[in-house]
C-alpha cells in the first residue's frame, strides 16, 4: 500500500548554482525530495527490546527553541520552476497536508487486521485444601493440585464465520480416596464455528469496511492534490508579487529622480529669472510626495519578499529560519492561445482532483448505506463445536473405599497415553445448534441507516455543486486571461501615448508654454501608465496560472505527479 509523490522539475542545490540547465529532480516520497526512508520511519513498528528498553522514558519530545542566525546567507536567485520545486520539497505546512494521505492508508491495515489470525497460550497453576464436611469427600483434609496449560487460534475468515481452535490440558492431583488416577492427565482438543446467516453475513459486507478504508484514503489523495495545486498557485502569486513590487519601485523611483531633476531645473531658471520662487517650491513639494511613494513601495517589495521566503522555505542555517530567495524570471508579455470554453470545461472534469474526491465521497457514502443497512437485520448464526477427549494417570496403589478391590487401572498411562487416547477417536463430543436474537425497536440500528442515506444525499448534492463551481471557476479564470490580454494591450497603448505626451509637454516647458504644474501632472500620468502596465502584466501571469488551475492542469505543467492509493495487499492467512 504505498503512498508518496514524484516531483519531477529543476532542483535546487546551491542557490546561487540553480537554473533551469541543471538536471532533473525526480524525488519520491512523502513530499516532494523526501527519502524512502524518511517516509519509511513513520510507519514501521518499534522492535519489542526497543519498546521494552523505553517502558520508564517520558515519550514527549522536547521542542527547543531555535538559535536565530546574526549573519543570514545572501539572496539565492531563482527561476519561478525553481521555486516551485523548492516549495514543494520543504514547505512545513505542505509536508503536514501530505502526511494526510498516509494517514488514511493505516485505515486499511485497522480494517484487514478483522482477518487476523489470533494465536493465545495460557498457563496456570493453583492448589486448594479445605477441611472435608464429609466423609463422601475421601479425605478428612481435601486436598487439591492442578496445572493447566491452554493454546487457542481463533480467526474470522471473508463468510463473517468466526473459527476457533483449542487445546487444553489439565493435570490434576488430590488426596482423596475415591479418584482411581491420581493425578489424572485430561487433554482436549476442539474446534468451533459460529457463521451468521443475516447480519454481518457475506463476502461483500465482511469487506466493506476494507472498502471504506480504501475510499477515504483515494479521497485523501485527490484532496491533497488540490491542496498541491492550489499550493503551487500561491507559490506563483507570491513570486510575480516580488517582481510586480521590484519593478513598481524601480518605476516610483525613476518617477522620484524625474522629480529631483525638475527641482534642479525650476531653480536654474529662477535664478536666471525665468520661473517664480514659487516653482521651486511647487517641485520640491511633489518631489517630497513621491519620495514618500518610493519608501512605502520599498517597504511592500520587503513584505513581499518575506512572504515569498516562507512559502519557499529554502534551506538556510536553521530549518526553522528559511533562506531569502530573488527571482530572476521576466513575465510573459505574448498572449498564449487558450482552449475554446467548452474545451476548457471537459478538460477540468477529467482532470480536477476536488470532482474526483467529491465522487469518491458519494461513493463512500454508498458504501456506508450497506453497511449500516445490514445491521438492521436481526441475527441469526449457526454453530457447532466438535472436540476429542483423553485421559491417563497413575493408579492410586491399595483399594478403592466401600468396594474393597484395587483401583480401576484401564486408563493408567502418561501423558503421552492419554494423546493416544485422545487421537484414536473413541471419546469425543460435539455440540450443534442455532442462535436468534431480534432486538425489538431496534433503533439504534435504523437511525444508523437512515442517517447514511441522508448523508449519501448530502454528499450526492455537494458532487453536483462541485461539478458546478468547477464549470464556474474555469469560465471566469478564462475570462480573466481574455480580459488581461486586453489590459495588456491598452496599457501598453496608454504608457506610449503617455511618454509621448510627457515628451512633448517638456518641449514645452522649455520655451514657456507650459508650467511647472503641467510638467509634474503629465509626470505623474507616465508613472501611473507604467504601474497600470505592468500590473496587467502580472495579472495576466497569475491569471494564466489560476486558469491551468482551474482546468486540473497546474501540476502537470510544473511535472509534479501525485502517486495514487496502490491496491490493498492482504496477508496469505486473510481467507
Amino acid at each position: 500500500m504505498a503512498l508518496g509523490i514524484l516531483a519531477l522539475a529543476a532542483p535546487v542545490g546551491a542557490a546561487e548554482e540553480a537554473s533551469p540547465a541543471n538536471e532533473t529532480l525526480a524525488a519520491s516520497g512523502l513530499v516532494a525530495g523526501a527519502t524512502e526512508a524518511d517516509k519509511a520511519s513513520l510507519i514501521e513498528n518499534p522492535s519489542v527490546w526497543a519498546m521494552l528498553s523505553s517502558q520508564w522514558e517520558f515519550p514527549a519530545r522536547e521542542q527547543s527553541l531555535p538559535l536565530v542566525p546574526n549573519a543570514p546567507l545572501p539572496p539565492a536567485e531563482l527561476t519561478l520552476r525553481e521555486v516551485v520545486t523548492t516549495s514543494l520539497a520543504h514547505n512545513p505546512r505542505l509536508l503536514s497536508e501530505s502526511l494526510q494521505p498516509l494517514f488514511e492508508q493505516q485505515g486499511i491495515l485497522a480494517a484487514t487486521a478483522q482477518f487476523d489470525p489470533i494465536i493465545g497460550a495460557d498457563t496456570n497453576f493453583g492448589r486448594l485444601a479445605e477441611p472435608s464436611s464429609s466423609e463422601l469427600q475421601g479425605a478428612d483434609v481435601l486436598t487439591q493440585y492442578y496445572t493447566n496449560w491452554d493454546f487457542s487460534l481463533r480467526k474470522m475468515v471473508r463468510t463473517g464465520a468466526r473459527i476457533e481452535a483449542q487445546w487444553t490440558n489439565r493435570k490434576f492431583n488430590t488426596d482423596s480416596r475415591f479418584f482411581d488416577l491420581n493425578p489424572t492427565l485430561t487433554p482436549q482438543a476442539s474446534i468451533s464455528i459460529s457463521q451468521p446467516l443475516l447480519r454481518d453475513f457475506g463476502l461483500y459486507f465482511s469487506t466493506l469496511r476494507i472498502r471504506l478504508a480504501e475510499t477515504a484514503t483515494e479521497a485523501a489523495v485527490e484532496s491533497y492534490r488540490a491542496n498541491a495545486a492550489n499550493f503551487i498557485t500561491l507559490v506563483i502569486r507570491a513570486y510575480w508579487d516580488v517582481v510586480l513590487k521590484e519593478e513598481s519601485l524601480d518605476v516610483l523611483q525613476g518617477s522620484f529622480e524625474l522629480a529631483l531633476k525638475t527641482v534642479r531645473d525650476n531653480r536654474t531658471r529662477v535664478d536666471v529669472g525665468v520661473l517664480p520662487p514659487v516653482a521651486v517650491k511647487e517641485s520640491e513639494a511633489e518631489a517630497a510626495r513621491r519620495n514618500e511613494d518610493v519608501i512605502v513601495a520599498a517597504n511592500m517589495l520587503e513584505h513581499a519578499k518575506r512572504n515569498l521566503q516562507n512559502l519557499v522555505y529554502l534551506p538556510g542555517q536553521s530549518e526553522f529560519f528559511p533562506r531569502r530567495v530573488d527571482p530572476v524570471e521576466d513575465p510573459a508579455h505574448s498572449p498564449q492561445e487558450l482552449p475554446k470554453l467548452a474545451e476548457a470545461i471537459e478538460i477540468a472534469m477529467q482532470k480536477r482532483p476536488e470532482i474526483e474526491a467529491s465522487r469518491l465521497a458519494v461513493r463512500g457514502g454508498d458504501l456506508q448505506v450497506a453497511l449500516n443497512k445490514n445491521q438492521i437485520l436481526p441475527r441469526l448464526d449457526v454453530y457447532g463445536m466438535g472436540g476429542l477427549n483423553g485421559l491417563a494417570g497413575t493408579v492410586r496403589p491399595g483399594e478403592a473405599p466401600f468396594t474393597g478391590q484395587p483401583y480401576n487401572d484401564q486408563f493408567a498411562g502418561s501423558y503421552s497415553k492419554s494423546l493416544d487416547r485422545m487421537v484414536s477417536g473413541d471419546y469425543y463430543s460435539y455440540t450443534a445448534g442455532v442462535r436468534i436474537e431480534v432486538p425489538i425497536g431496534n433503533a439504534a440500528a435504523e437511525s444508523g441507516y437512515r442517517q447514511a442515506r441522508i448523508q449519501r444525499e448530502q454528499m450526492s448534492a455537494r458532487y453536483r455543486q462541485q461539478i458546478s463551481d468547477v464549470a464556474l471557476d474555469v469560465s471566469q479564470s478564462l475570462g480573466d486571461v481574455q480580459s488581461d490580454v486586453q489590459r495588456m494591450s491598452a496599457t501598453r497603448l496608454a504608457r506610449e501615448l503617455s511618454e509621448e505626451n510627457l515628451r512633448n509637454q517638456m518641449k514645452r516647458y522649455d520655451v514657456g508654454m507650459a508650467t511647472t504644474t503641467d510638467l509634474l501632472k503629465f509626470q505623474n500620468d507616465v508613472a501611473a501608465a507604467k504601474l497600470a502596465e505592468i500590473r496587467s502584466v502580472i495579472d495576466y501571469n497569475n491569471s494564466l496560472a489560476r486558469f491551468e488551475r482551474s482546468q486540473g492542469t497546474l501540476l502537470g505543467r510544473y511535472n509534479v505527479e501525485i502517486a495514487g492509493r496502490a491496491e490493498t495487499e492482504f496477508p496469505w492467512w486473510s481467507f
